[in-house]
């Protein structure tokens, strides 16, 4: 199956706020064309729509980024999978690994040589389809945040 990978734009905007929301969960949508606004807007950041060969109508979508620091690496910039999805009829299909394989293209085109991604702690099929597409484990971690606005710890503890 060929696939063509083509930047999403600010004028895809209920295409890529529908696949986000399939991929994120119902994210608010403010807060969604905001994420979708600075990627548009930041040169590190970059969001492709994935279409079968002759399509207009994606099946998956991959949101890369390039970071400076990205633990377990050792190297800057590093290429980043902020995220990738692909449609419920087309998983299983290899898309995915050929959404890696895009990835690590662009990762390499813009200075990068290393590749990250990281995943939920319980996504075991992620975590699995991520170590057989060639990532090694670096870290588990949990992840806090504090607002400083309100000087409190976001927690449900």
């Amino acid at each position: 199956m060929n696939l063509q990978f083509c930047l999403a734009y600010l004028s895809d905007l209920d295409t890529w706020m529908r696949l986000r929301n399939e991929l994120y969960g119902d994210l608010d949508p403010q807060h969604n064309e905001q994420e979708i606004r600075r990627t548009v807007e930041d040169s590190n950041l970059a969001t492709f729509f994935v279409f079968e060969e002759g399509s207009t109508t994606p099946i998956g979508m991959l949101e890369l980024s390039l970071r400076n620091i990205v633990d377990g690496c050792l190297t800057s910039p590093v290429g980043y999978i902020e995220g990738m999805y692909v449609e419920q009829p087309w998983q299983g299909k290899g898309i995915g690994k050929k959404m890696v394989e895009f990835a690590k293209t662009w990762a390499l085109e813009n200075g990068c040589s290393e590749l990250a991604v990281d995943t939920e702690l319980d996504n075991l099929e992620a975590q699995n389809f991520y170590r057989h597409n060639g990532f090694r484990e670096t870290f588990r971690v949990v992840e806090f945040r504090m607002d400083l606005k309100v000087g409190t710890a976001s927690s449900d503890v």
